[in-house]
């Protein structure tokens, strides 16, 4: 799979202007989240933390926070709510200690772990083989592209393959835009059909604009953000089909740290197996995104 574009939604725009207002600047590791400061030694994960961990009563996390549904500011501008920061209030149960969610730039997530800023990244990021030869991940959802299409879906499309000799709208400069382009168009060609027409725009918010008025037919967006913007969109739009080219999103730790990783990979699947992960699943509407196990680098 390829690394996952992080598109900032309309929503998400507005939370994290929010929260920059709210802290009187843009210094991104200077935030984080309410989060509880108990520890509890009884958990049943506890005694497999590292000593570090123990002895700072947490799990600091770098974050992107600016990602709905998975990381993002709530209205306050500085509580951090979203799929992610619920699975590591989950996680934080089975080992003891609280996930704090840190604010930090996406694209040194990797480099921060290494400098042991952070004990952890959990932050959409997809696990690539790429990214395996400097962190070890713990894959805790599966997330790829879906189509999205004018509520009752007036076309009566059932797959991406539909979308052959069809406009379609998508934000430019996306992994969707590429899959379009560079899969799905000769795809068409090859089964004798044309390749669909792509009107790209600079934000998603145009491109969806096009589905409603009917200039495009469809569009392709990350799953979760494509199901949350469904949702947001009183009742204008539904999402169709499964997914496409889905990897895995991974929690990602230091190589160094292996007594780590295990911990919360034992702690998503105990998750995994009292069903509260697939509470968490069932509450944000994105069931394809489930995993049945907790895997390490099973990224391709």
């Amino acid at each position: 799979m390829k690394i996952l574009t992080r598109v900032l939604t309309p929503v998400a725009a507005l939370a994290l202007a929010a929260g920059l207002a709210a802290c009187g600047g843009s210094d991104k590791g200077a935030t984080s989240s309410p989060a509880p400061t108990t520890v509890n030694t009884a958990a049943p994960l506890y005694a497999q933390l590292p000593q570090a961990v123990k002895d700072k009563g947490s799990v600091q996390v770098g974050s992107d926070i600016a990602y709905a549904p998975m990381e993002y500011y709530d209205t306050d501008g500085s509580t951090v709510v979203g799929f992610d920061k619920e699975l590591g209030d989950l996680l934080g149960t089975k080992l003891g200690v609280p996930l704090v969610f840190n604010n930090a730039t996406f694209d040194g997530l990797i480099t921060q772990l290494d400098s042991n800023r952070f004990d952890a990244a959990i932050s959409s990021m997809s696990d690539t083989k790429e990214r395996q030869q400097k962190v070890d991940f713990v894959d805790y959802y599966m997330s790829g592209s879906i189509m999205f299409v004018k509520a009752g879906n007036p076309e009566h499309l059932a797959t991406v393959d539909d979308l052959c000799g069809r406009t379609i709208s998508l934000q430019r400069g996306t992994v969707q835009e590429e899959f379009v382009t560079g899969t799905l168009g000769p795809r068409c060609v090859k089964a004798g059909k044309k390749a669909p027409t792509v009107m790209a725009f600079d934000r998603e918010s145009e491109a969806m604009l096009q589905i409603e008025q009917g200039r495009a037919v469809a569009g392709i967006q990350e799953y979760p953000v494509a199901v949350y913007n469904t949702r947001q969109s009183n009742g204008k739009f539904q999402t169709v089909g499964e997914q496409v080219i889905a990897g895995p999103l991974g929690i990602a730790v230091s190589k160094q740290d292996t007594q780590l990783r295990d911990a919360l990979q034992k702690a998503l699947q105990q998750s995994i197996d009292d069903g509260s992960y697939q509470k968490l699943i069932d509450k944000y509407q994105t069931p394809q995104s489930a995993v049945k196990e907790a895997t390490i680098n099973a990224g391709t």
